[in-house]
């Protein structure tokens, strides 16, 4: 799951793509990546953010552990990404409203979900600058939507079982995707940061 590849021929005469050799279907699909840190950082302090990244674009420090997991896409976000589309909604995934959730419940991603499960719940806001696409960033591709939130020493230290993007705006409150993440237990003496990546191609 997590993945829409579907490839078919048209063998009837009638409807959408009859009599067409679908070669190249189209396919949207996300995927989530933890860098773990063993630093301190409170990543509500721009100052010590920033300090933080510096030392990652310098190459000083490197994360401990990197793992990356498919995720499911939500009908609630699917509908709500073609409802933007066509105009019939104003509530953007932007760098205000966006945010990643974490939580602690195991559960399979469905479809039919709509956000975290778990009793123990996080939902942090975008790293500045995102979320990202091609506009953004020239070495992004030109179907990728990207997001990016740095979880510090004060957040969510639980198992983090489960991923969400969430739109916090208080007229949507929709999840464009949910994951099982089963990245381990984050403590007080690491810094996590999480991205999510959306390709349509």
């Amino acid at each position: 799951m997590g993945q829409i590849n579907d490839k078919g021929k048209g063998k009837d005469g009638f409807g959408i793509g009859a009599d067409l050799d679908l070669k190249d279907a189209a396919r949207i699909f996300g995927i989530w990546q933890v860098e773990k840190f063993d630093a301190k950082v409170d990543a509500d302090d721009p100052r010590q953010l920033e300090e933080f990244w510096n030392e990652i674009k310098s190459g000083r420090l490197k994360p401990s552990e990197v793992l990356q997991v498919a995720n499911v896409l939500l009908q609630t976000g699917m509908l709500e990404m073609w409802d933007l589309i066509k105009g019939a909604s104003a509530l953007h995934f932007n760098n205000t409203d966006t945010k990643i959730g974490i939580g602690n419940d195991a559960t399979a991603a469905d479809p039919a979900q709509t956000d975290l499960i778990g009793a123990s719940k996080t939902y942090k806001a975008m790293d500045s600058g995102w979320p990202k696409t091609r506009t953004d960033d020239g070495a992004l591709g030109y179907g990728v939507f990207q997001s990016k939130a740095t979880f510090g020493t004060g957040d969510a230290n639980y198992a983090w079982a489960e991923a969400v993007i969430k739109n916090e705006n208080a007229g949507s409150l929709k999840c464009l995707c949910r994951a099982a993440t089963g990245w381990g237990t984050k403590t007080s003496a690491a810094t996590w940061v999480a991205t999510h990546t959306i390709t349509l191609s």
